[in-house]
């Protein structure tokens, strides 16, 4: 898969100020080896995993990096090909001013906390 420099550089920002959790390299090993899932949509890049839960199969929207509006816009294919490997929910975690933009049937459902236990 050929990721635009400029793209490695914003999905790196974000990756580092998101507790450090992957780098590039790790996401790009992960699609490779097909335990998450690339989307592009214009020029933004969407990251997912896929969970099989006893009674549903979701998919999970791990990151965004990019354009507003390309994501929203591309929602429509993003729950198609969910829909076509057998998903019957999806979920995502972002920061509290993405419920202010206009999802149809996506429910807030809280916000995700983290703590570092390296130095505790």
């Amino acid at each position: 898969m050929n990721i635009p420099l400029d793209m490695e550089r914003k999905m790196s920002r974000w990756l580092a100020i998101h507790d450090g959790c992957y780098t590039f390299r790790d996401i790009m090993n992960k699609i490779h080896d097909g335990t998450m899932q690339s989307h592009a949509f214009g020029d933004t890049w969407v990251v997912t995993t896929v969970h099989e839960f006893p009674q549903r199969k979701a998919v999970h929207i791990d990151l965004v990096v990019g354009n507003l509006k390309e994501f929203l816009d591309g929602l429509p294919k993003l729950y198609d090909w969910a829909r076509s490997i057998g998903a019957t929910l999806m979920t995502g975690s972002g920061n509290p001013g993405w419920r202010h933009y206009p999802m149809p049937g996506w429910k807030f459902k809280g916000l995700m906390f983290s703590k570092d236990l390296t130095n505790v």
